[in-house]
């Protein structure tokens, strides 16, 4: 193989030598030199350095790099916590740079830091087909790939009809008006706007991929397809009832979504006369439900997990309990964690994921691996939960809700509110 490798300086120094750039090429430098090489990598470099061949993949292996196709925690709570308190303290806030921290299953205690190019990280609302969705510093919403660095804009916030952008006489954006009469600063209105956000696929290679988002008060869905240049809104919800969007997911061709109180809808992106949407379940309100989840499986199900606060602290010590029930036309019905096989599930601000785990060691079958999404509506729920908080599995045998990651540190109350990691699975 010829060139420059990924990720990898053209001019790394004396160790490439005219002997290791002999005729043999990339694929043949001897394990010392890919080693010492890897150690200057950070890990998205790292990781498509293990793809390039079996030798160089060995070599990442030996030097600790898991492979690319096990999920990654990302994680920004040290980012939300200076963005907090500058903002307690009355500073103008001006987003620096970000740093965040990827953990794997195999080694909860190491830590990888990432830097993100500045201006593109306010905030994070989701993670699919290998990309992350965040907002920038100007509350627009950016596709970003960190396993590349890859980056693909999204339309700007101002298409949607709640938020107004105020100029100054220069014709610099000012700030925004939201709702007509609510000011918030350009680099923070994005911070909270944005409540999850879904791939029909990934946009690599030119892939023709719909993101669509739920916003504003998690009342809002909206979408835009690869190309386009304007937001559309699909639904609002009626903003008088308590009822919201709690997640979406692309299933078989078309996006579901699911409400707080159970509401499952089919969504048409394509009808001529704009989205239109079948109900598949109607309303049914279960007043504990934390939050539910949406989950497409590799064997063509779609599944709701509904995450449960329970009294029955004998029967489930942390007061958590998990159902998972198989939607269909016919409403929704009871899905055993042993129809599960070898799979394990992974929800939270991400794409909800089901994934083999016969070739992903740390992950244990049937296990839900939970990282907290946006969930203001049932913050009341919170104070009856003992130490919430941090990313957690639960184990259905047992019962228990654990963290598997060393606790961030972060505020309770602040991780009550704000989302700080989200799982990510690699796109190479």
């Amino acid at each position: 193989m010829g060139g420059t490798p990924p990720g990898v300086d053209s001019s790394p120094g004396d160790e490439l030598s005219a002997t290791a750039m002999a005729p043999s090429g990339w694929s043949d430098l001897p394990m010392d030199l890919l080693l010492s090489i890897l150690q200057r990598l950070e890990l998205p470099q790292a990781l498509a350095f293990a793809a390039v061949c079996t030798l160089w993949c060995s070599a990442a292996t030996a030097a600790g790099i898991p492979c690319s196709r096990r999920p990654w925690l990302v994680s920004w709570g040290n980012f939300l916590e200076q963005r907090e308190l500058q903002l307690k303290s009355k500073m103008k806030w001006v987003p620096a740079a970000a740093t965040c921290k990827f953990r794997h299953l195999l080694d909860a205690d190491k830590v990888y830091n990432v830097n993100f190019p500045k201006g593109c990280f306010v905030a994070c609302c989701g993670a699919s087909h290998g990309w992350l969705v965040l907002a920038n510093d100007l509350s627009n919403l950016v596709l970003y790939n960190p396993f590349n660095s890859c980056m693909i804009p999204l339309p700007p916030i101002t298409d949607f009809s709640c938020v107004r952008a105020v100029y100054d006489n220069g014709g610099n954006l000012e700030h925004y008006l939201f709702m007509g009469d609510s000011v918030y600063h350009a680099n923070y209105l994005g911070a909270w706007f944005y409540q999850k956000a879904v791939l029909s696929c990934s946009p690599s290679n030119g892939g023709d991929y719909t993101a669509m988002i739920i916003h504003r008060d998690s009342d809002w869905l909206s979408f835009v397809r690869a190309g386009e240049s304007k937001w559309q809104t699909a639904s609002m919800l009626d903003v008088s009832k308590p009822d919201r969007y709690t997640d979406c997911a692309y299933h078989n061709g078309r996006f579901y979504t699911v409400t707080l109180h159970g509401k499952v809808d089919k969504w048409d992106l394509n009808a001529p006369d704009g989205p239109t949407k079948e109900v598949i379940i109607e309303h049914r309100h279960y007043a504990p439900v934390i939050t539910r989840k949406l989950v497409s499986t590799p064997w063509g199900d779609l599944l709701q997990v509904r995450v449960i606060y329970t009294n029955a602290k004998s029967r489930y010590p942390d007061n958590i309990k998990f159902q998972i029930r198989k939607v269909d036309l016919e409403g929704l019905r009871n899905v055993s964690m042993k129809d599960l096989g070898d799979h394990a599930i992974f929800i939270g601000l991400n794409h909800s994921a089901c994934l083999p785990t016969g070739s992903l060691s740390g992950i244990q079958p049937h296990f839900i691996y939970f990282s907290a999404p946006w969930m203001i509506r049932t913050i009341d729920l919170f104070g009856r939960i003992r130490d919430w908080g941090g990313v957690r599995a639960y184990n259905p045998k047992t019962r228990t809700f654990k963290r598997v990651f060393p606790f961030g540190g972060m505020c309770n109350s602040l991780s009550t509110v704000y989302p700080s990691e989200v799982w990510i699975t690699p796109n190479m």
